[in-house]
């Protein structure tokens, strides 16, 4: 999908690209860019630091005045109203409970008392009020996500979220739940009744009803504008995520605090400059951006050009140092490294490094998980074949520490991306590196 017009494009590209990066310096753009990339996201950091109410003004960031006014919006003066809803008409918070442990408090269940229903939840209840809105990004904030395990609650969303896929110009995934024609015609029409309360069944041509059809026949699926963001704390009382759910999921860490910009209420100034910056451009749609993201590598490849193997180089020599191990890459985090590194050229990010830096940190880290002896790097035939594939120099490895799939991660990334300072993931590795001379143990999720 192209989002610069005729032959103004470069100039304009440009402008508005310089525009984003001088006005967007926070974290904001990273979680664009990650939704960008794929539409789930683990927002992870101390408690307090306001991972909630961020997905609450990314949701406030895209809620258009139309939508809003169907919720009761009556003010008049939109641009500034938004920053200031409460409750976005785009926007869901869901707590989890720790004693979810399947998915009936997630997709409901089919009851017979007192005679045969479906029970829908809040979850199905707004993925049905995305599928209404289609250019609206939905955001879904599940609270505290791993205060139970996400992969007895949520089972059916991680399979459907990976089955993304288009069928001619239509977007599809695998149901949520099953086609609503299967339970039989009397409770498909309950469902229906309880999902569109105010549906007239004469009207063939709206939109809601080709919305109905689908659910009849093809179940409920995720629809391409729904955003779901879970809110992590890693503490005694909640649960570790498997590397199932890691690979499915876009991590992003939130620990800094910054009191200045609390004390000033400017915390948000980095995502109103964003949002200005599109609204400026007439070639740019910041919602377009998140909802009609690209699922295969494939579609954008040619348009990396020499980034792409550049990308592909960097990640065959982290997954030659990962072979045998619990954290090897598979093919989707290279579809994804490919995909992030063109949404951050579209959000005016034009340096392959910084991408690749972010990147590291979201999927190749967030893996790393053991003691000294899951780590070790041996004298092993087989440890040294996968080092010198890796073209890991042992002896400037071990300027970081013991030679260990941390200390030669941290030799590949610097290698490839270079010494800077500014990079996340070195900062990253050098704090999980103290963390396991310390604990003899070691988790991104610190």
């Amino acid at each position: 999908m192209a989002f610069w017009n005729g032959e103004t494009k470069v100039k304009k590209k440009s402008e508005f690209s310089n525009l984003i990066i001088n006005s967007a310096q926070g974290y904001y753009l990273q979680y664009l860019t990650a939704l960008r990339t794929k539409p789930f996201m683990l927002l992870a950091g101390i408690s307090g630091t306001g991972k909630s109410r961020i997905v609450r003004k990314l949701a406030q960031a895209t809620v258009t005045e139309e939508l809003q006014k169907a919720e009761g919006y009556k003010g008049t003066d939109f641009t500034n109203d938004r920053w200031t809803l409460h409750s976005p008409a785009n926007f869901e918070l869901i707590q989890v409970k720790p004693n979810w442990h399947n998915s009936m408090d997630v997709i409901g269940y089919l009851s017979n008392i007192p005679s045969p229903h479906y029970v829908f939840t809040p979850f199905i209840e707004f993925i049905v009020k995305a599928w209404q809105h289609p250019e609206v990004p939905f955001f879904l904030c599940l609270d505290e996500m791993n205060l139970a395990p996400v992969e007895e609650y949520f089972a059916e969303f991680l399979s459907a979220i990976e089955s993304r896929s288009f069928e001619g110009e239509e977007y599809l995934t695998d149901p949520i739940i099953k086609p609503f024609n299967s339970f039989g015609e009397d409770v498909a029409k309950k469902m229906v009744n309880t999902l569109f309360p105010n549906f007239t069944a004469g009207d063939t041509e709206s939109a809601i009803t080709k919305v109905i059809k689908h659910f009849r026949t093809r179940g409920l699926t995720l629809p391409k504008n729904l955003i779901v963001i879970g809110t992590v704390n890693m503490d005694e009382t909640t649960f570790s995520f498997s590397r199932k759910v890691l690979d499915r999921a876009m991590s992003v860490e939130m620990n800094e605090v910054n009191y200045d910009s609390f004390l000033t209420d400017t915390t948000d100034d980095d995502l109103k400059a964003i949002v200005k910056a599109f609204e400026e451009n007439d070639d740019a749609d910041l919602n377009a951006l998140l909802v009609d993201r690209h699922i295969e590598a494939r579609e954008i490849i040619d348009d990396l050009g020499d980034d792409a193997r550049f990308t592909i180089d960097y990640l065959k020599r982290i997954n030659a140092l990962l072979e045998g191990t619990p954290f090897k890459l598979g093919y989707r985090a290279t579809n994804e490294a490919l995909i992030y590194l063109q949404a951050s050229q579209e959000f005016g990010q034009t340096d392959r490094i910084s991408a690749l830096d972010n990147f590291t940190l979201m999927k190749v880290l967030s893996r790393v998980e053991g003691d000294e002896t899951k780590l070790k790097i041996t004298d092993s035939e087989a440890d040294k074949e996968r080092i010198a594939k890796a073209e890991v120099n042992v002896d400037e490895a071990k300027q970081y520490g013991d030679l260990n799939i941390l200390t030669a991660l941290r030799h590949i990334i610097t290698n490839q991306l270079g010494e800077q300072d500014k990079l996340h993931s070195v900062k990253k590795i050098d704090s999980m590196l103290s963390q396991l001379k310390r604990d003899h143990f070691v988790s991104f999720w610190n």
